[in-house]
């Protein structure tokens, strides 16, 4: 009997070393949809003249390992591959109460070390300063927003902050406090790095358990990820590069872990620019995140790529609105960049799991907008993020309850 593909299994563990297997088995079994990497052997052909009708035997090349898959945007697991995608993030605490009377202000998280409970957040008009309190704290030093960004507001003991980013333009006009800022016990914030550091790699293993075959890849990365943000399931498609495979008759990992699926769906989406409904009615939007990698041979006398060699970083996507001239329009018709908040979340047991791409410039590139037809006209609009002379970076986190990543 042929294998069934109801029967296979993905294993994921992350090296130490490029294309070295860990010491010891302690894998995750990854869920997916698709699974298309693999060994290409990069056949050769043998066209030597040997006074025979017939070509030479092929011979097998310097065998690369690449491909795509597919899994369907799981809030607990993405987080395996986002740590290929941009590195391993550093683990904090949610926050799960948004301010409410402090307009204009996004909390992304609070410092591990930070106590669970109630903070207080307060603004002070005169001046436009915040202070944080963490839970039975009194307040840190007072911190001027006027500009706007990314600040990190400190309590009365040392690392106890929280990080969050102000809309200068949507700030109160009077003095305000937010007295119930709840720090979660139980959630994590997993923030991941946003860098040019080389990236981690992985051993991963599609298992035919059905007829004893197991296809194990050393040196997996991931280049691109991508996915529609508004689609009613979302799933998610990635790229992957690694270095060699090998056909195996044991599994790595006999009792790898497991995390219950968490699905984003459309319904738990957003796009914004973090403050305002300025963007516009959005009615469509795609993400995709890109790492410009590319596979190096190395003379090593092993077969596949020993360097996979990491470029600049790109987030890019596309947006659906409805066109009434303002709003996105309006934005990529001045060529004026804009904040975006790319966000997907789900309800689990009483609490919101979520990954949001929160980046400070994106570009939403002009185009002509089609005209036709006696109904409402849409506009779609390419967009990417962008450097600005102040160095801010896009901030990518994960809330969830998984202990690390």
């Amino acid at each position: 009997m042929g294998a069934k593909g109801a029967l296979m299994q993905l294993l994921y563990q992350r090296e130490s070393t490029f294309r070295t297997a860990p010491v010891s088995p302690d894998a995750i079994a990854l869920p997916f949809t698709e699974w298309n990497v693999g060994r290409d052997p990069q056949m050769v052909k043998d066209l030597s003249i040997s006074s025979s009708p017939l070509a030479g035997k092929g011979s097998v090349g310097d065998v690369t390992v690449k491909g795509t898959a597919k899994t369907i945007f799981d809030l607990r697991n993405i987080g395996f591959h986002l740590a290929l995608l941009l590195g391993v993030p550093a683990v904090h605490k949610a926050v799960t109460k948004a301010p409410t009377n402090v307009t204009g202000v996004t909390i992304h998280y609070a410092q591990t070390a930070c106590p669970t409970g109630n903070g207080t957040l307060a603004f002070t008009f005169s001046g436009k300063t915040m202070t944080w309190a963490a839970q039975g704290e009194t307040a840190g030093a007072a911190v001027d927003v006027t500009a706007g960004g990314r600040f990190t507001l400190q309590s009365s003991a040392a690392n106890h902050a929280i990080v969050i980013e102000v809309a200068a333009a949507s700030l109160p006009g009077s003095d305000k406090t937010d007295a119930d800022l709840a720090v979660s016990a139980t959630l994590k914030a997993h923030v991941f790095p946003f860098d040019m550091a080389a990236r981690p790699s992985a051993l991963m293993e599609l298992g035919h358990s059905d007829i004893g075959k197991y296809y194990r890849d050393l040196g997996l990365m991931i280049n691109k990820l991508s996915y529609d943000v508004m689609a009613a399931e979302q799933d998610v498609d990635m790229e992957y590069i690694g270095g060699s495979e090998t056909e195996e008759t044991s599994v790595w990992d006999a009792t790898p872990t497991t995390y219950a699926s968490v699905r984003a769906t459309g319904n738990g989406c957003y796009i914004s620019n973090g403050a305002t409904s300025a963007l516009g009615v959005i009615t469509g939007g795609k993400f995709a995140a890109d790492n410009g990698m590319q596979g190096r041979k190395v003379a090593n006398q092993q077969e596949g790529f020993g360097l996979i060699d990491q470029g600049e970083v790109a987030l890019s996507g596309n947006l659906e609105v409805v066109f009434d001239a303002s709003g996105a329009a309006a934005l990529a018709r001045a060529n004026t960049s804009t904040r975006m908040r790319i966000g997907s979340t789900a309800s689990v047991s009483g609490s919101v799991f979520g990954l949001c791409w929160d980046m400070p410039n994106v570009q939403i590139i002009d185009k002509m907008v089609p005209k036709k037809g006696k109904s409402g006209i849409f506009a779609s609009y390419d967009w990417a993020a962008h450097r600005d002379t102040a160095g801010n970076l896009p901030m990518v986190t994960l809330i969830n309850d998984v202990a690390a990543y």
